[in-house]
């Protein structure tokens, strides 16, 4: 198996006619001050599953961790079953996770894990940056 895509974005959701939507994609968080309590917000992931790996259950972890290896949010997903093609191609699946009160204390290179049955599988980057706007700028 492997993850063709991970994106972190402010929302997203299953259309009826199957196809996902992410709307307001985003690579990096950039705040006046830390820390911060982050406003909820999604991870999707897209992985492919060979077609030796379908027909069973699978467990996923999605795991957002800081630059000191420290846990701020795991979250376990429900077991995911993928069918087998009867063509023997790869199977895809998408998976959409809410992420909310996620408190970022410092600024650095956070990232995102995804495990599936124990394994990591991939990986996401989520730098946090601290910017300070000049002393003219409104507001400030």
């Amino acid at each position: 198996m492997r993850v063709l895509y991970s994106k972190f974005c402010e929302y997203a959701c299953q259309l009826l006619n199957g196809r996902h939507s992410m709307i307001g994609i985003f690579d990096n968080i950039r705040v006046p001050e830390l820390p911060i309590d982050h406003p909820p917000f999604f991870i999707c992931v897209e992985v492919e599953f060979e077609h030796s790996e379908s027909g069973s259950p699978h467990a996923f972890v999605f795991e957002v961790i800081d630059e000191d290896g420290r846990s701020i949010l795991r979250f376990e997903g429900p077991p995911a079953n993928v069918p087998k093609d009867p063509g023997f191609g790869p199977q895809r699946m998408h998976m959409t996770v809410g992420m909310g009160g996620v408190r970022f204390e410092k600024a650095g290179i956070y990232r995102l894990d995804i495990l599936c049955d124990g394994h990591k599988i991939g990986e996401e980057r989520l730098p946090v940056i601290k910017i300070d706007f000049p002393q003219d700028a409104p507001g400030a």
